[in-house]
């Protein structure tokens, strides 16, 4: 018998009962199981003292205990588990409820149902157990949660062998009255069970015609006929009774065909899945899910390989539209399947575990955002660590479906950081093209929740005016894309779309240089005399302003640049001597040594006028330019001088520049290889 070590641990169980009988109590418990569910229990608790002289010797509770312990049948209540605290006696069942208490919301199809498992439970226990049981009755009979039917009351169930005719009389007293034959007792109790269970069917079906149950009325007569015959040597077996047409309709046998299973052969199990899906369709749709929900979700089922080919997929699968070949509706699946596929989950078979997964992508979004957190995501979690690599794979591809749900960070963890950025380049936005400014660096999987928060318009309003209201704010832009790591590229916010800047990054005399260029470019209306640009900087602008025919202005700004370029390098620029001014002339390239190639001048000689100009007048037309004319100066052509060869007495002509045509003439130009002379190079 239980004692305390059998007790359910951490059992919790409700205050309210839900029945009180003679003998008992039945509360609703529940009891957590070793994968972190609760499982639903009922716990039927009475006194171990019972008055009474048929219980002088045993207690009712305790003898239920011990015959539910013994005989096990898909239709009788399931044991869990008994024990004794203090002076009461426990015992832990199947969450179940009285069939008295609930027959008044029972469906048609339920009824019928029910009546064949009770009398499946029957033939069971008296043609093959050989016990008889004295107390069929709506009393002795408990629903489950998913509306199946079990057989209880087995405090008055004997061994052929211990039933006699005193015993008949002790319990007469303690059984339901309108059950018992009256001539029980004249007949040795001969055929008790069918008579009783004649007069339940009676009961239960007493309002029901052909239009709820087929052939119903046939049945109660048959009932009162054959079951409750008055020689109880006429009362068919129990057996032949399932012969009746009330439980041979197609939706019966297909559930009973379920619920057998297990002893029905490979071929036919074939053949009966083959055309399951469609005699399914037959039925009402929230009749079959109620009734058959978890049958078709069974372990049994979802090995075997036929039903994996011919019926799973359209279990598993809710309709998407009226010609959806699935057997139930969204709302029908969410109420009546998920329940089941949820405790599904909890099954660590592989072969299981991948059908479930082949099919969730189907499902997934009909489940609650609690359950996956808390019931499917540790299963998958679970899946992840197997060594089978191909379960492996599929439960990383269902994880991957539950990211737009859950979010990434409570699917893989938020120990996260941000690693890959958006290399796009980032244009200025079209006004006239609403969408031409749209980005996100997240793709959308056809859910609006992988949309990012970019600056997206509305399609009802003025797309101009949104994104004119965009464009106003910059900041925005800033906030949609990320910097771009070095050194990949420059930085983003810096460029546009439309224009590439290649910007290379060199020391500051590159940039100097270019700079040079660019002042260069805007005194491109006057004629400059053609510079190496592989000659220092700070000569080649000194000689730009001296050996030109530029306008002052020109020259200042020259003079500007060089002054700007010199300061970067740090280079103090003392004032040359004049060549009629006491001192040496300052030596700017004293520590260098210039290599200047030879100049390409083109001789063109369509003017006759210009080639005709003698170095004498070159040399005063660029010494005017240079110098204007001051009455107040004793020199007016001093700066001239400086045209000439340096420390070299010899006049050197120096090419002209047509300012009409912008060609370059040079009239018998004389010059060495290093270009600077004849005479005075060993000064340098």
């Amino acid at each position: 018998m239980g004692n305390e070590q059998s007790q359910l641990k951490g059992v919790e169980i409700n205050k309210k009962a839900i029945q009180v009988t003679d003998y008992w109590s039945v509360y609703n418990g529940e009891l957590p199981n070793t994968n972190g569910t609760v499982g639903n229990i009922s716990i039927f608790q009475g006194e171990t003292l019972v008055s009474g002289q048929f219980w002088t010797n045993q207690n009712p509770l305790e003898r239920a205990i011990k015959n539910l312990k013994i005989y096990r049948h898909p239709s009788i209540l399931r044991y869990h588990a008994s024990w004794s605290k203090g002076s009461l006696m426990m015992l832990g069942t199947e969450r179940c409820r009285p069939l008295v208490k609930c027959l008044s919301v029972t469906s048609d199809v339920q009824i019928c149902l029910g009546l064949r498992n009770v009398l499946c439970a029957l033939i069971f226990l008296l043609e093959q157990a050989s016990v008889r049981h004295l107390s069929i009755s709506m009393l002795a009979i408990y629903v489950t949660d998913d509306g199946a039917w079990r057989l209880s009351g087995f405090e008055h169930l004997w061994r052929t062998n211990d039933f006699n005719q005193t015993l008949l009389e002790k319990s007469q007293p303690y059984r339901y009255p309108k059950s018992i034959d009256p001539a029980e007792l004249s007949n040795k109790g001969l055929a008790l069970e069918q008579y009783a269970f004649g007069v339940m069917c009676e009961e239960i079906l007493h309002n029901k015609t052909d239009a709820n149950i087929p052939s119903v009325e046939d049945f109660k007569a048959y009932c009162g006929t054959h079951l409750k015959h008055a020689n109880p040597a006429m009362r068919p077996n129990l057996s032949a009774v399932l012969l009746h047409p009330i439980f041979n309709h197609d939706f019966i046998l297909i559930h009973s065909f379920l619920t057998e299973l297990p002893l029905k052969s490979p071929q036919a199990k074939q053949e009966f899945f083959i055309s399951l899906a469609d005699r399914l369709r037959l039925f009402d749709p929230e009749t079959v899910a109620e009734q058959m929900g978890s049958l078709l979700l069974s372990r049994i089922v979802l090995l075997d390989t036929t039903a994996q080919l011919c019926l799973t997929p359209y279990v598993l699968r809710p309709k998407s539209d009226d010609l959806s070949p699935a057997l139930f509706t969204p709302k029908l699946f969410s109420a009546y399947m998920l329940p089941r596929v949820r405790q599904v989950f909890c099954v660590q078979d592989a072969q299981i575990r991948l059908t479930l997964l082949e099919y969730f992508p189907a499902y997934v979004e009909f489940f609650a955002k609690e359950d996956l957190r808390d019931h499917i995501l540790p299963q998958l979690l679970l899946g992840i660590k197997d060594t089978n690599d191909v379960l492996v794979a599929k439960t990383l591809l269902c994880l991957a479906d539950l990211v737009p749900i859950l979010g990434s960070a409570v699917v893989i963890g938020g120990h996260r950081s941000k690693i890959f950025a958006d290399g796009r380049p980032q244009g200025i936005p079209d006004v006239g093209n609403a969408w031409s400014a749209v980005r996100s660096i997240t793709p959308v999987i056809g859910s609006g929740e992988f949309l990012s928060g970019s600056p997206v318009p509305d399609t009802g309003a003025d797309t101009n005016a949104s994104f004119a209201s965009v464009m106003m704010n910059q900041s925005s832009f800033n906030l949609v894309l990320p910097e771009r790591l070095s050194p990949e590229g420059e930085d983003i916010y810096q460029t546009n779309s439309d224009v590439e800047l290649q910007v290379d990054e060199w020391s500051d005399w590159e940039n100097d240089t270019a700079e040079q260029r660019v002042q260069g470019q805007t005194a491109r209306s006057e004629p400059v005399a053609t510079v190496d640009r592989d000659q220092p900087l700070d000569q080649g602008d000194s000689t730009q302003q001296q050996g030109t025919g530029a306008a002052s202005n020109d020259s200042s700004s020259a003079a500007t640049v060089t002054g700007a370029s010199s300061e970067r390098f740090d280079i103090k620029v003392q004032p040359s001597t004049k060549k009629g001014d006491p001192g040496e002339e300052f030596d700017f390239f004293k520590d260098m040594e210039p290599v200047i190639q030879k100049a390409n001048v083109l001789l063109i000689a369509e003017d006759e006028s210009v080639g005709n100009f003698t170095a004498h007048e070159s040399r005063e037309a660029a010494g005017e330019r240079l110098n204007p004319p001051d009455e107040n100066r004793n020199e007016p052509r001093q700066e001239t001088q400086r045209l000439k060869g340096i420390g070299n007495d010899k006049e050197e002509e120096v090419p002209l520049v047509s300012s009409s045509r912008l060609e370059i003439k040079v009239d018998e130009m004389e010059a060495t290889e290093d270009g600077w002379g004849d005479e005075g190079n060993e000064d340098w």
